[in-house]
């Protein structure tokens, strides 16, 4: 068979037709032949490649869909692989793209019927990119997601970066970016743990290239275009490795995009001159002086140099075909055309005050109508400050307008007053706090009673409730013009952790799902009724004077508690409350957390380093904090924005360094109420 085989190559270099038979008696010949599975195999592969070279698609598959019977009879890694090598000599037959798709799904509906779960997966991969050239993006993000599933359990890590790379050209197709930039990270993480082919290094490099560009950062993309090319210099050489011609060919193929893209990336950082040098890098820029693409981008590039419109267009014109097939040149070359066009326009603008658009036109060597359109885009796009006067044809621009900063400013004045306000308040509100364990009768207590802040407060009411356990005041300061309520804490914080029971009362009754601390409640429930009718006088008395709630430890629950009840019965009040804990522990669930948040007060939980009690009741148990979380962390004071509890606050703590002593730390602490 050897000889016949021999005679079969001979004849495809004469007579292709004569070749396919003295191949395909080989492949399909009879058992009692002695023909081997090598000789077979050879003329299986032999048959694709004169397919290929006869365009003939249809005879391509069904030579796949006949030699099923042969692949079985072999092992299944040498099949697996002769399946893809037949299935990829599709790809140098033009037009034959819907054809591979139908051929594809064939041998995926053979591979799972005999149980070949590689192939199958192998088979996919490929189907996914043919679904990707076809534009079918729906159809290749459903089977990418199978096959992530799948591959991620088997710890596929090979084919993973090659599923990946594909989900993210399919997702940069679709034009989303930040997803197809996530699906390139997932396919370097995985590429960094293997070894990767050249040939897959490329196309990881070619693609970030591409996202680079898409981004505007030319100068990384550049890097990565060349690693592309010099990546694959070996392989694009079908004499150096044991490559098949089309292979080669394909190789020389993405060398040649990566080099047209190299190229485009000076022409958009306005480095032109840099081109010529390119040629210099070596015999595979050399290689490509004369290709089409090559010779239209260096004629885009002297027309850049030039800043000539007409010759800019001159040559989009005369290599349409090569500068609109490839979707990342024309998308750039589309931009650099409009802001050429703007910059001449503006250039030959600038003299006038008035002028005839049909003067501009013949300027600037561009029909009417363009011009016209454009300068009504840039008038839009405040690019230019002027008119179109139709009726007269001409363009009236105006005096560039002087910029007022005045509003900018007041708002900026305002937003510095608002935070001058909540500073006082939040140092009031500590120091309040702070008194509310010492306080007796009158404001006379050392030192919290004597600092300016707290001058002349008058205390209205006080309580002492001992079963369950509840300690307050409030007062009201004509000077900083405040009403106070502050709830007294545990007087041990260890007493505090081991007597606390984390059971859950509903409250309050208008709001469905909202559950609160039984403790907590059952303490602020014994003196609610005196102490709400109490901040009602006051507030009555004292319609101007903010309302501020404020407490540490066990007093910051209640304190929380007492807001709620009080903005419930009095919703006009939410313009001037405010609520400030201190070490306070979670209150409720998340129903409850959300419900405070949207009453839309200003709320702040101040948290001193690692203090335990904040942590507790634990969020496995259903709790949850409201936001805003404010952290105490060395010298540094962290507002942690609207997220519940945020992992970049006292959140990052480990649990294991939790301790109770920080939690008696609030009164010495140095900080200060600033964003």
């Amino acid at each position: 068979m050897a000889s016949q085989l021999a005679q079969a190559y001979e004849a495809a270099k004469q007579s292709p037709q004569q070749a396919v038979e003295l191949y395909n008696s080989v492949l399909f010949a009879d058992k009692a032949d002695s023909v081997t599975m090598s000789d077979r195999e050879t003329a299986l592969l032999a048959l694709a490649a004169l397919y290929e070279q006869m365009q003939d698609a249809s005879a391509l598959t069904t030579l796949i869909n006949s030699s099923q019977q042969f692949l079985v009879t072999i092992s299944k890694a040498k099949s697996s692989k002769l399946i893809r090598t037949l299935v990829d000599r599709f790809n140098g037959i033009s037009g034959a793209l819907q054809v591979q798709i139908s051929t594809c799904k064939g041998m995926l509906d053979w591979a799972k019927t005999e149980n070949r779960e590689y192939l199958r997966q192998a088979l996919e991969t490929r189907l996914v990119s043919l679904y990707l050239d076809s534009h079918l993006y729906t159809d290749a993000l459903a089977l990418i997601s199978q096959l992530l599933s799948e591959l991620k359990k088997l710890d596929d890590r090979m084919q993973l970066v090659e599923v990946h790379l594909l989900e993210s050209r399919v997702y940069m197709a679709l034009k989303n970016l930040p997803k197809s930039r996530a699906a390139l990270t997932s396919a370097r993480t995985a590429a960094n743990s293997i070894y990767t082919p050249p040939p897959l290094q490329a196309q990881l490099d070619l693609q970030s290239g591409t996202l680079h560009s898409d981004e505007g950062d030319f100068k990384t993309a550049y890097s990565y275009f060349f690693e592309t090319m010099e990546g694959l210099n070996v392989y694009a050489n079908s004499k150096s490795v044991s490559e098949s011609a089309s292979a080669a060919a394909s190789y020389e193929q993405q060398q040649l995009q990566a080099f047209a893209y190299m190229i485009l990336c000076k022409i958009m950082t306005q480095q032109p001159d840099d081109i010529t040098s390119l040629f210099a890098t070596g015999k595979t820029a050399a290689k490509f002086r004369d290709r089409q693409t090559v010779v239209a981008l260096q004629t885009v590039a002297k027309a850049q140099k030039q800043r000539s419109l007409a010759d800019f267009e001159k040559a989009l014109n005369e290599f349409r075909n090569e500068l609109q097939s490839d979707e990342l040149i024309r998308t750039h070359l589309s931009a650099l055309y409009d802001t050429l066009m703007e910059q001449n326009l503006l250039r030959l603008i600038e003299p006038y005050s008035r002028v005839e658009i049909t003067h501009i036109a013949k300027l600037i060597g561009l029909p009417i109508g363009v011009v016209e359109n454009k300068l009504s885009q840039m008038i839009l796009d405040k690019v230019l400050c002027g008119i179109l006067d139709q009726g007269n044809g001409c363009l009236v621009v105006f005096p560039e307008p002087r910029h007022d900063s005045t509003y900018e400013t007041t708002l900026d004045t305002i937003k510095s007053l608002s935070n001058v306000v909540e500073s006082l308040y939040a140092k009031a509100a500590t120091l309040y706090s702070r008194a509310s364990y010492i306080l007796k009768d009158k404001w006379d207590c050392v030192p919290n009673c004597q600092i300016p802040e707290t001058a002349g407060t008058v205390v209205d009411y006080k309580w002492h409730h001992m079963s369950p356990t509840s300690v307050g005041y409030i007062a009201h300061n004509d000077y900083t013009r405040i009403i106070v309520v502050a709830f007294r804490g545990s007087a041990d914080a260890n007493d505090w952790v081991q007597d606390s029971e984390f059971s859950f009362d509903p409250w309050p009754a208008h709001v469905p799902g909202s559950m609160v601390h039984h403790g907590f409640l059952s303490a602020y429930r014994a003196v609610a009724p005196n102490v709400t009718s109490a901040i009602s006088r006051l507030v009555a008395q004292h319609p101007t004077y903010k309302l501020v709630f404020t407490g540490h430890s066990l007093g910051g629950a209640e304190s929380a508690l007492c807001a709620v009840d009080m903005l419930s019965r009095y919703p006009q009040l939410k313009q001037r409350t405010y609520i400030y804990t201190y070490g306070m522990p979670r209150v409720g669930n998340d129903v409850w957390a959300n419900m405070v948040e949207k009453m839309s007060v200003p709320a702040y939980r101040v948290v001193y380093e690692s203090d335990l009690v904040p942590h507790i009741p634990f969020e496995w148990l259903g709790y949850m904090h409201f936001s805003q979380e404010v952290w105490i962390h060395g010298n540094r004071t962290v507002f942690c924005g609207k997220d519940h509890e945020s992992q970049q606050c006292s959140g990052s703590v480990a649990i294991g360094d939790y301790n109770i002593p920080d939690h008696s730390q609030y009164s010495l602490a140095n900080w200060r109420f600033t964003r």
